[in-house]
C-alpha cells in the first residue's frame, strides 16, 4: 500500500482531468492549450506571468527539450498554485513558493501514479537512465526524482513496521 501526498493526489487529479494517463502521453504544448496558458520562447530565464488574466509561461529557448519540460512544469506551479509579483513579496515567502514550485515539478514531470506502476531496473544508473528516458527529463533530475520516491517509500515501510510492532505489543500485554 502507498500513500500518495496531497502533491501527488492533486497531480495525478490534473492528470486525468487533462486526460493523461500514461508518459507517452505527456507533452507540455497540448498541457498548455488545455491549461489555457500561452506558451513562449526566449533568450532569458523561464518564468511566468499573469497579465489581465492570461497566463504566459516564457521558456529559455536555449535550454535542452529536457530543461524546457523541467522549467515549464516548474512555471506552471507558479500559474496554478501562486498569486502575486513574487519581487514584491517578502524574500521568505518568495523562497517558499520557489520552493514549493521545484517540488511540484519533480513530481509533475515524474507523476507517482505512473512511476509506481513501472518494473524499474534494479540497478540505480539503470533505472535513472530508465526514468529519463521515458518521462524527457535529465538524468540528474530523474536520479533525485527516484530517490525522492525511494526515500518516501523507506520512510513509509520503516513506519509501518513500526506500527506493527507497537501493535504486537499492545496485544501481548
Amino acid at each position: 500500500m502507498y500513500l500518495y501526498s496531497d502533491l501527488e493526489k492533486s497531480i495525478q487529479k490534473l492528470y486525468f482531468f487533462l486526460g493523461i494517463d500514461t508518459s507517452d502521453q505527456i507533452d507540455k504544448i497540448n498541457i498548455a492549450e488545455k491549461l489555457k496558458v500561452e506558451l513562449c520562447y526566449f533568450d532569458r530565464k523561464s518564468q511566468a506571468i499573469s497579465i489581465n488574466n492570461k497566463n504566459y509561461i516564457f521558456l529559455n529557448k536555449h535550454l535542452s527539450r529536457q530543461q524546457r519540460w523541467q522549467d515549464f512544469a516548474h512555471e506552471l506551479c507558479h500559474i496554478l498554485r501562486h498569486a502575486g509579483y513574487q519581487y514584491n513579496m517578502p524574500l521568505l515567502f518568495r523562497e517558499l513558493q520557489e520552493w514549493q514550485a521545484d517540488s511540484f515539478m519533480y513530481h509533475f514531470c515524474v507523476p507517482t501514479f505512473m512511476l509506481k506502476e513501472m518494473e524499474l531496473p534494479q540497478h540505480i544508473n539503470e533505472a535513472t537512465w530508465f526514468v529519463a528516458e521515458t518521462f524527457n527529463v535529465e538524468t540528474e533530475f530523474a536520479r533525485k526524482r527516484l530517490e525522492m520516491w525511494m526515500n518516501k517509500r523507506t520512510s513509509f515501510l520503516f513506519h509501518k513496521k513500526i506500527a506493527e510492532s507497537v501493535s504486537l505489543c499492545e496485544r501481548s500485554r
